[in-house]
């Protein structure tokens, strides 16, 4: 794009749109397409509902005899997720969904148009979400940003735990303002954890509406539902010490004449899973998706490794925000990185397009390997120097939504 010609930020839904906050009398409306979209009953999505609050709920309207009708409707929330040490402001987006007998009409794409640009709005950097669909979000400059691990195993693979296991005490599950204190160090040395919101720590430790049973000790916790179909299920889990994982583990292993699996949710390097004995599964990995809203600002936002001193060049093309379109000079020193959009450059960008960068930016795909792929373009040494300041820990997120 010339440098001088002006054009929007964001590619905005047709003037016939007419998006905005559900009306109360519309809620039923927003239910039924829930429901045709994700089998999501009415009981469920009025949980929900009172969970995030009404006012997270958005919908797509058209003409339909003297008013309007919902022909598409997403929730979104705004919340911190953490990167690099870093606190990163997000739009989190759930329930995004199409009345039946109108998909295909470009009223999915201009309600995630809107929804991208309240959220820019409102200051947002990135937008996260779980996918039903891959195609439709990556034709909208979505990349995976990182995985949800389902794992297993009986409780007999935890019967060994570390030396100095801790002996975890029963908590209430009702209180999460001391459990988001011992869970705020794993926010900060790992990569894609959300700081919850109120609604879901309530869904992290009530997923089925009841309270899970909480067991704690001045460093971490461990949260499991009753067991059921010979099934013990771990509803949530911080383990950031030795003593702790000891503790989780005696706890687990203790179910052994009540259950054949424990099952939990956690990240590819997941603390449990790494000590488990015998048995232990990877039943599942999801990925879930970032799009960046404002690379600049993400960049600024985000940390980068210790002791690391480096710059690199990098041109970035988006179809839907034009104003992240441009070269970008990034200088990382002291944790921090300081970026800037530049036209002249001394030497050759590296160049990827807005979804690349989002894997590159989370550390979900490192920089050799999306050159690999060839998704990343540029000069060896660029290449190099960008897979130094995205290194870190694999980013995952056990929270759905």
């Amino acid at each position: 794009m010339p440098p001088n010609e002006r054009r929007p930020a964001v590619s905005l839904p047709t003037p016939q749109s007419d998006y905005g906050p559900a009306h109360p009398d519309e809620l039923s409306a927003v239910a039924r397409l829930a429901r045709l979209g994700f089998g999501l009953s009415r009981d469920l999505f009025d949980r929900y509902a009172a969970l995030f609050g009404p006012d997270t709920v958005r919908v797509l309207r058209r003409p339909h005899g003297s008013g309007t009708i919902p022909v598409a409707c997403a929730a979104h929330w705004m919340m911190d997720q953490w990167f690099g040490g870093s606190p990163v402001p997000v739009q989190a987006v759930a329930m995004v969904a199409v009345d039946p007998a109108l998909r295909g009409s470009g009223h999915g794409k201009a309600m995630m148009r809107a929804l991208l640009t309240e959220a820019r709005s409102a200051g947002a950097v990135l937008s996260i979400l779980c996918p039903a669909t891959l195609p439709f979000y990556r034709g909208l400059g979505y990349g995976c940003g990182g995985v949800a691990c389902q794992w297993s195993a009986p409780p007999a693979a935890f019967a060994t735990p570390p030396s100095g296991a801790a002996s975890l005490r029963p908590a209430d599950p009702l209180d999460a303002a001391p459990l988001a204190q011992l869970r705020r160090q794993l926010l900060a040395d790992g990569n894609g954890l959300p700081e919850r919101t109120e609604a879901l720590w309530t869904l992290a430790l009530c997923p089925d509406g009841d309270p899970a049973d909480l067991f704690r000790d001045d460093d971490g916790y461990i949260a499991v539902l009753p067991p059921r179909d010979r099934r013990l299920a771990v509803a949530d889990h911080c383990l950031p010490s030795g003593a702790t994982l000891g503790g989780a583990m005696n706890l687990l292993a203790g179910f052994r004449a009540q259950v054949d699996r424990v099952t939990w949710s956690g990240g590819p390097n997941d603390p449990l899973a790494l000590l488990a004995g015998d048995g232990l599964r990877l039943d599942g990995r999801e990925e879930w998706l970032v799009r960046p809203l404002d690379v600049a600002a993400a960049l600024e936002k985000r940390g980068y490794p210790a002791g690391l001193t480096e710059s690199a060049t990098f041109e970035i093309k988006d179809s839907l925000i034009f104003s992240n379109c441009g070269r970008y000079h990034l200088e990382v020193a002291r944790s921090r990185g300081n970026i800037s959009q530049i036209e002249q450059v001394v030497e050759a960008p590296a160049r990827m397009e807005i979804g690349t960068f989002a894997s590159l930016f989370t550390g979900h795909a490192s920089a050799r390997a999306l050159w690999r792929a060839g998704l990343l373009h540029g000069e060896e040494k660029m290449i190099d120097r960008l897979q130094r300041i995205f290194c870190g820990a694999a980013p995952w997120m056990p929270d759905r939504f």
